[in-house]
Formats: structure tokens, sequence, C-alpha cells
């Protein structure tokens, strides 16, 4: 495809819409790396935290379901704009996606999530949030 027309397809696309190119490069990026099962995962970063498993697995299944792509190699300290892309290289409301499930699947509110950067400080103010409804 000409370079005019992959520019005229990008003005086109709606500003909610995954850029192409972003995606591509954060799922190569992605697959440069070797994936973690949940229990991997979960032994590895999320167990010294007190986090559950159970937890863990909703987490990185649900955020790679609204993200569109497999995020098994995805680490604590990946930033979720640069590094894995979210609002360029998902759709643009990914992130309220995944509040909505985690609204319904924990039966909280969700959490202000004002000073998160990482993949990691997501799943952990998450799970604070959760512990604070469900001990309320």
């Amino acid at each position: 495809m000409s370079k005019f027309l992959k520019k005229l397809k990008d003005v086109l696309r709606s500003p909610y819409a995954p850029n192409p190119h972003r995606r591509k490069e954060v799922v190569h990026n992605l697959a440069q790396r070797d994936s973690l099962t949940n229990e991997e995962w979960h032994h590895q970063f999320a167990e010294p935290l007190g986090i559950p498993l159970s937890f863990v697995a909703w987490y990185r299944d649900t955020c790679s379901e609204y993200f569109g792509y497999d995020l098994s190699a995805a680490l604590p300290n990946d930033k979720l704009i640069d590094d894995l892309g979210l609002f360029e290289a998902t759709w643009g409301d990914s992130d309220w996606d995944i509040l909505e499930d985690y609204e319904a699947q924990f039966k909280c509110k969700r959490p202000l999530l004002e000073d998160v950067t990482t993949f990691g400080q997501f799943l952990e103010q998450l799970w604070v949030n959760a512990q604070k409804n469900t001990n309320a």
C-alpha cells in the first residue's frame, strides 16, 4: 500500500480506534519476550504483595481481552502507555472496559488511578481497592 493511502487511512480512522502501526510495534515488542503463565507471574511478582493467583489471572486475562492482544509477556514495570500501547494501540476506551469488568466482578467501585503509570501499579491499585471495599 502506498504511503499516501496509509496516511489517508490513518486520517480517516476513528480517534478511538487502535493505530495499526503502533499496535504492530507493541505486539512485536511483547513477542520478543518470554511469556509467563499466570502461576509464574503470580509467584514472581504478586505473591510477595499478598495478591492471590485468582486475582492475577482475572487481571491479566481481562487486560489482554480489552487491549486486544496477548499480554502474557507484560511485566509489572511496563508503562501502560509507552510500553503496552494503552489508548494508542488499543481502543480508546479499553481502560473503561477493564474497570467496568472489575466493578462487575468484584462488586466495588473503581479506584482513583491518577498516579498509576505501570502494569504492576494498575494491578496493585485494583487489588487494594477491592480489599478496602470487601473489608468495609
